[in-house]
């Protein structure tokens, strides 16, 4: 048998390939997520050592969705999942290129002050087109007791 003969496997795996994925023109990010309290575990909590989206802390409200903004060149997009889901899949909407993507809570009222959180640093990927992404498991440190005396995250306005 000759290598030639098997050739046609290598198009048809490709061709199968694009058929799962719709034929995409961009690549996809996945991920999860974990929110942990900036104090250690906190007493009472179902969710230790983590927090609870919808019961982050007293003083605080819920924590609404989890926000992936990314930035390919000029490109930018940002997709938000449930929060109580945990983890998450964009479609095929980043176009190919090196990609800039950032992490984010967000409160019930679409605003979480930056200054009341800790997310990972910016991370560069490359996106490839028909592709996925895995950020893997990603832990949001919050801000989330001692609120008269500090801003804490989704805390109500004063």
């Amino acid at each position: 048998m000759k290598p030639a003969r098997f050739a046609w496997l290598g198009a048809l795996a490709f061709a199968l390939l694009a058929a799962c994925n719709g034929g995409a023109d961009g690549g996809a990010v996945e991920l999860s997520w974990r929110l942990r309290p900036a104090e250690g575990p906190l007493p009472d909590n179902p969710c230790s050592p983590f927090v609870c989206c919808d019961q982050v802390g007293s003083g605080t409200g819920p924590i609404d969705q989890v926000r992936l903004d990314w930035q390919v060149g000029s490109a930018q997009g940002s997709t938000a999942w449930g929060c109580n889901l945990g983890d998450g899949v964009t479609g095929f909407d980043l176009p190919p290129g090196e990609a800039l993507l950032t992490v984010s809570p967000v409160c019930t009222d679409g605003t979480a002050d930056p200054a009341t959180f800790a997310a990972p640093a910016p991370i560069a990927r490359t996106v490839i087109a028909g592709g996925t992404i895995s950020l893997g498991a990603v832990e949001i440190v919050l801000q989330v007791s001692s609120c008269t005396q500090q801003t804490c995250i989704c805390a109500p306005p004063p």
